[in-house]
């Protein structure tokens, strides 16, 4: 495909369907191999093709199938037309303006619908959207378009869909898994937990909707189980001593408060580095120390002197936060006069602080949770009062957890059961990287005894990571926390939940072995 061509399929949402997955969810949907069976994003053709070849396989021929497919591109209605056998229809159409009239009733729904983002529609449309099929919140055009083809089968039809990996996180993706169960006398979900090689090689993470029995029951949500992209099944977090450990672990919402950090609404505007401010002419009282990337916090603890160390090195942690405007603030009036009128009426939290241009700061917080990882999640302890944007979660402490305690709550992030824990609570996300969303950061589980020193442990595991050793950190983690678990065995029960965190790791990152 060429790069124009990759282009134009991110402007539709197109992810073409590797044939890997192509095949499993044919081999879904197609039963008999004489079925009438709906495809409303036909793309490249994959599953056409699958579903063709399934059905010889079942039917010994293809004479008993019917396809109907549609498109809104032109070209891919036609390329798909060229090499289809004949008693099939493609049309190219919107499939969110096909009627019954159209499309009639079918069979079976095979689908990879766009995976446009809710930001990249127009209001009008999502607006029209929401209203047309009952949801709420920042829904991509899969919802709709799966809500929209399931309405075509006939009683007891079956249902193959890949949707993106928020499906499985978000609360819009919740309540459409769930409508779809109501829908359904049978659902199954699979969380596709490494990079599938989608045929213009887009980042984004998937999951399988298969369902059965449309119109003659209704099911429970169930809970995603996890596979490759080549339909192989992942085995579920098995060793007995992660069990073991967890049965002793503390959720973190237990001990901690965890909340979005201070949105900005136009960050290239808003965080500046020492070099900017100085430039911008905006004065130290205009403006408060911030962490606004994950490589803000690259250690298990943070200061001021940190933050302030990054701004003159050319990180932006100055976040301009003035008590107000007038003409003598000169610097502060020209920077805000970089974002255009136009952009303060429609970015939402522009549009809905008053006044625009003041940032809500909050109380501060006591650690930050970091939201996008690579190697498992940590949590940063600021030495006072600290702040953070959005793209990372506010930590406050319960008030009665000592300083050794907050302590081994970060230490516990990095041992060896934090790692596995990692991999079996956080979601993942484009390119490998693993999401924590506030409702998984707070049911993360944390190894914390009562009454165990932790201040040396933490300042040499805080060296190691600020050095880049983290596998120094683990360990020294490790001999502090597993023994009072595990006692004697306990480099044998770290051992062996490492080595189940690398393989879910690798699997994540799309980098494991055959």
């Amino acid at each position: 495909m060429s790069s124009q061509a990759r282009v134009a399929a991110k402007d539709l949402g197109a992810y073409y369907t590797p044939e890997t997955m192509a095949d499993v969810l044919a081999e879904w949907v197609v039963q008999t191999g004489e079925e009438r069976l709906l495809e409303p994003s036909i793309g490249d053709g994959a599953l056409v093709k699958a579903v063709l070849a399934c059905s010889a396989r079942k039917a010994s021929g293809t004479a008993g199938l019917r396809l109907i497919g549609c498109d809104i591109d032109q070209r891919a209605v036609t390329d798909v037309r060229a090499w289809l056998p004949d008693g099939h229809h493609m049309i190219r159409q919107n499939f969110l303006e096909a009627g019954h009239a159209l499309i009639g009733k079918v069979d079976g729904v095979i689908s990879n619908p766009p995976f446009t983002r809710n930001h990249a529609l127009p209001k009008a449309q999502r607006d029209e959207l929401r209203e047309r099929f009952g949801y709420k919140g920042a829904a991509g055009l899969w919802v709709p378009f799966i809500l929209h083809a399931i309405g075509f089968l006939k009683p007891g039809g079956r249902l193959a869909a890949i949707v993106p990996g928020a499906a499985l996180f978000s609360n819009y993706g919740r309540e459409t898994l769930e409508r779809i169960c109501q829908k359904f006398e049978h659902v199954e979900i699979r969380e596709i937990v490494d990079k599938p090689l989608w045929s213009h090689h887009a980042e984004e993470r998937g999951a399988i909707i298969f369902a059965r029995g449309y119109g003659e029951g209704s099911c429970p949500l169930p809970r995603a189980t996890r596979w490759s992209a080549a339909g192989s099944r992942v085995a579920d977090i098995k060793p007995r001593c992660f069990g073991q450990a967890l049965l002793g672990a503390h959720q973190l919402s237990e001990i901690a408060s965890l909340s979005i950090g201070a949105v900005t609404g136009h960050n290239k505007v808003f965080l500046l580095s020492d070099v900017e401010r100085k430039e911008a002419g905006i004065a130290l009282h205009d403006v408060t120390l911030v962490a606004a990337r994950a490589r803000h916090v690259r250690s298990l603890e943070i200061s001021e002197t940190d933050l302030l160390n990054l701004a003159k090195n050319g990180e932006r942690t100055w976040l301009l936060t003035p008590r107000d405007i007038e003409r003598k603030r000169v610097g502060v009036r020209k920077r805000l006069a970089l974002i255009p009128a136009s952009k303060r009426r429609s970015v939402l939290w522009l549009n809905k602080r008053a006044p625009w241009w003041k940032v809500d700061q909050g109380p501060g917080c006591d650690a930050i949770f970091t939201y996008m990882n690579d190697v498992g999640p940590r949590i940063v302890i600021g030495t006072g009062t600290l702040r953070c944007t959005n793209t990372l979660h506010q930590v406050r402490f319960s008030s009665d957890l000592s300083a050794d305690e907050r302590r081994i709550v970060a230490l516990s992030m990095v041992s060896s059961f934090g790692q596995l824990a990692a991999e079996r609570f956080g979601r993942s996300y484009g390119g490998g990287v693993l999401k924590f969303e506030l409702t998984d950061a707070r049911r993360f589980p944390i190894l914390l005894h009562k009454g165990v020193g932790s201040k040396s442990a933490f300042e040499r595991a805080d060296r190691a990571i600020r050095t880049g050793d983290i596998d120094e950190a683990r360990c020294i983690a490790d001999a502090l926390l597993l023994p009072p678990v595990f006692g004697a065995s306990w480099p044998k029960a770290a051992a062996e939940m490492m080595s189940e965190a690398l393989k879910l790791r690798d699997t994540r990152r799309g980098t494991s072995k055959p």
